[in-house]
């Protein structure tokens, strides 16, 4: 469901609750990064069956695996804002950016690389156990 970010609560906040509420769980995660948690330990804390993974470093190709197995990825930004890569096709990435209005959108495969390398490529997902 598409969710906007709010001055009350940040894009981070909106990915996390979204990937929670993906696996039946309702959270308040903006509560908890207010109270200084990073994200791994929120979704470790949530995802009682699910291994989180830290994934920086990783290139989009690789991140795609997870993508494929209906499990979206957080995408961290320099800007402290967050985006999640929902799916994808052999041309385009599909993306839910909280800061756009949360509707999913297409970016360019390329387009879609160079954005995550230049941020870092820092990603968070999980596998469920």
């Amino acid at each position: 469901t598409a969710q906007t970010a709010t001055e009350d609560k940040g894009s981070l906040a909106v990915c996390l609750d979204t990937m929670l509420a993906l696996e039946g769980i309702v959270g308040n995660t903006d509560n908890l990064l207010s109270q200084g948690k990073i994200a791994r330990e929120i979704l470790e804390e949530n995802l009682e069956d699910a291994r989180v993974l830290d994934l920086t470093g990783c290139s989009l190709d690789a991140i795609l695996y997870y993508v494929n197995k209906d499990i979206p990825v957080l995408a961290s930004m320099n800007d402290g804002n967050a985006v999640l890569l929902i799916g994808f096709n052999e041309l385009n990435t599909v993306l839910m950016d909280p800061l756009t209005g949360g509707t999913p959108f297409k970016k360019g495969m390329n387009d879609s690389t160079q954005m995550f390398a230049e941020n870092g490529n820092r990603f968070i997902t999980y596998m469920k156990e």
